[in-house]
């Protein structure tokens, strides 16, 4: 008796075990999905498309507008996330920017790309005195707290790829650009108190000092 009742304890705690890692895989790949359509959208965003030349030249190629997921594979932030085709059409399903075709191997915008809107420059923040180890997602984090931040572009020596030290970061608005300028150079009470230093991040960790002004005029490439 005591046998049986081990086994089935054993049987038990492998069952609930099981369950644990069915429901982890399961969270991971929802994360993915949802990385993948974020991904996604911003590429064929507004925001990108009218800066992205090539992948604006390979929309215009096409005569429906589509062009092959393939093609978001060879991309090496999509690589990143995954390479199974098949993958990116189901979580492009939920897409609000972009639609599939009926094979699912092709994807175009819902909507045509507009004019390229005037007010970019006001609506875009030019920041320096970044970390060295700066990335989108860190700046998303940082700005995010100011408003939609739509396209960000940190420029990179091409001898070593590290980053410059100073980025450009376009808002939907530019009430929030204002605001982000405000705030990092009139931080709040609750604020560290020297001029450009953003409060604390999620981690608890106080972000480097930013001096931040609003962008005149953007330096080509």
């Amino acid at each position: 008796m005591e046998a049986e009742s081990g086994n089935k304890e054993k049987a038990m705690e492998e069952s609930i075990e099981k369950k644990k890692e069915e429901k982890k895989k399961r969270s991971r790949v929802k994360q993915v999905l949802a990385d993948i359509v974020k991904q996604v959208d911003f590429w064929f965003g507004d925001a990108n498309l009218h800066k992205d030349r090539f992948l604006r030249e390979q929309i215009e190629k096409s005569r429906d507008g589509y062009v092959d997921i393939s093609l978001l594979v060879s991309f090496n932030k999509m690589k990143k996330l995954t390479t199974d085709g098949k993958l990116i059409a189901r979580a492009l399903k939920s897409s609000a920017v972009v639609e599939l075709d009926l094979e699912g191997t092709r994807i175009r915008r819902k909507k045509p790309l507009g004019e390229r809107p005037k007010d970019e420059d006001e609506r875009t923040v030019y920041v320096e005195l970044l970390p060295k180890n700066v990335n989108h997602s860190w700046i998303e984090r940082v700005f995010g707290k100011c408003g939609n931040v739509v396209y960000i572009s940190i420029p990179h020596y091409k001898s070593t790829g590290d980053p410059k030290g100073f980025a450009f970061v376009e808002f939907e608005t530019k009430e929030q650009a204002a605001k982000a300028i405000e705030f990092l150079n009139n931080p709040p009470e609750e604020a560290p108190r020297k001029p450009g230093v953003f409060p604390k991040t999620v981690k608890n960790k106080p972000i480097p000092a930013l001096s931040v002004t609003e962008e005149k005029k953007k330096k080509k490439k």
